[in-house]
């Protein structure tokens, strides 16, 4: 069978091949082009990285290990008692702070004795290091604050340093066990 002599110069001419290489390479363009901006939006609202390098969440999140936060779930839920969040004081900020939540909106929070107490009933909270210092006065949450703790409340700036979060400042949940150590 022999193949006809236009379909032989057409595989035979490097000027085709040529043609057929740009082709490719503006497809690449316009692929690289379209996936920068997907990129940066999925990485500022849908999901994104850091790294634990404090001992404020010990035992529950140890140093050097990288986590991933989902920045979407709270553009759909709020946050839960108990759960493990990130927020920035600012947005000039370039570190996250990793606290967990222990006062909801509208809930008044004190500590005494060493313990956490939410609307005069002690808090349980089996993933502490120690007892919770220095005693503050009751404390009502105010409208879309939430109160954090740090697990190790011994080495943790958290809600008695600086207060209630307000929930803009909150930028996704981790989970613990999620995490992956450096090598």
């Amino acid at each position: 069978m022999s193949i006809p002599s236009l379909e032989r110069r057409a595989f035979f001419n490097w000027r085709f091949v040529k043609t057929e290489r740009r082709k490719g390479n503006k497809r690449w363009a316009a692929l690289l082009v379209l996936s920068i901006p997907l990129f940066f939006f999925f990485h500022r609202y849908v999901m994104g990285a850091g790294l634990i390098s404090d001992i404020s969440m010990l035992p529950t999140l140890t140093g050097g290990r990288y986590f991933l936060i989902n920045k979407y779930l709270y553009h759909l839920t709020r946050p839960k008692r108990g759960e493990i969040v990130v927020l920035r004081r600012s947005k000039r900020e370039r570190w996250y702070y990793v606290k967990r939540v222990i006062g909801l909106e509208g809930e008044t929070v004190a500590i005494a004795s060493g313990r956490v107490w939410i609307n005069g009933k002690v808090l349980e909270e089996p993933y502490t290091l120690g007892p919770t210092f220095p005693t503050m006065e009751p404390f009502r949450v105010e409208k879309n604050h939430y109160f954090l703790l740090g697990d190790n409340r011994s080495f943790s700036e958290d809600s008695r340093t600086f207060g209630s979060v307000p929930a803009e400042q909150i930028e996704g949940k981790i989970n613990p066990k999620g995490g992956f150590p450096l090598k």
